[in-house]
């Protein structure tokens, strides 16, 4: 009985060592893409993202949609997956629901698309600006008089969902003394690279057209009042 038992942990034990579910760098993802092929490549951002922006010959399967498990059975667990995200927070919450499906090698991309695409690795991209404000348009905005408060954001971003109404009601109680530009990251795809937004929130002040002050991360109401001189 007691040798069953043993050659059953020991079995479980040697299955458990083959398993490869684990976050890699830069350059061991690559290297597990041109393994693979990107044959099971996942993009487990919104539908929108991956619109926008997303590495090359990646399918897409939302970590957020509620059939997510559902969908990733659908996915040949005896070999590799490689997943990504924004930034690694979803992909890294997507490991763990990988693990829990039985499969035995996922690849996690650190630094998720952002780090890929800094490094200037191969992304396909919609920069057509159809549907976008225009770089002049925005210009524009932010040159004119007074001041202006430029808030870049993602739907799908923590931070940004919870600033986002932070930033549109102090807008409303000063009755004009700033003007409030709102940007979608995903649907501006075209601008950010532009304007060099790599990142959400990302919170800009002109004044007269001059930038004064910027925060690459959720600002407290304090912190825009301050900046904006309403206190």
């Amino acid at each position: 009985m007691k040798k069953q038992l043993f050659l059953i942990l020991l079995a479980f034990l040697s299955l458990h060592s083959m398993a490869q579910i684990q976050s890699v760098g830069m350059n061991d993802f690559e290297k597990q893409l041109i393994a693979t092929q990107a044959e099971q490549l996942i993009d487990v951002r919104t539908p929108q993202e991956f619109a926008k922006y997303r590495i090359q010959s990646a399918r897409n399967i939302d970590f957020r949609n509620a059939g997510f498990r559902t969908n990733i059975e659908k996915l040949d667990k005896t070999k590799p997956v490689l997943i990504y995200c924004l930034s690694g927070g979803r992909s890294k919450a997507a490991l763990e629901v990988f693990r829990e499906a039985g499969f035995k090698t996922v690849y996690e991309l650190t630094g998720g698309i952002n780090a890929w695409s800094s490094a200037g690795k191969p992304i396909d991209q919609d920069l057509s600006g159809k549907g976008e404000l225009a770089v002049k348009d925005y210009d524009a905005i932010i040159a004119s008089q007074g001041l202006v408060l430029v808030d870049f954001y993602a739907p799908w971003c923590g931070p940004c969902r919870k600033m986002l109404p932070i930033v549109e009601e102090l807008e409303k109680s000063v009755d004009g003394r700033f003007k409030l530009l709102t940007v979608d990251f995903d649907q501006n795809r075209l601008l950010a690279k532009e304007k060099g937004i790599k990142s959400v929130p990302y919170v800009m002040i002109f004044q007269d057209g001059k930038l004064i002050w910027e925060k690459n991360e959720g600002a407290t109401k304090e912190e825009l009042m301050e900046a904006l001189k309403l206190k």
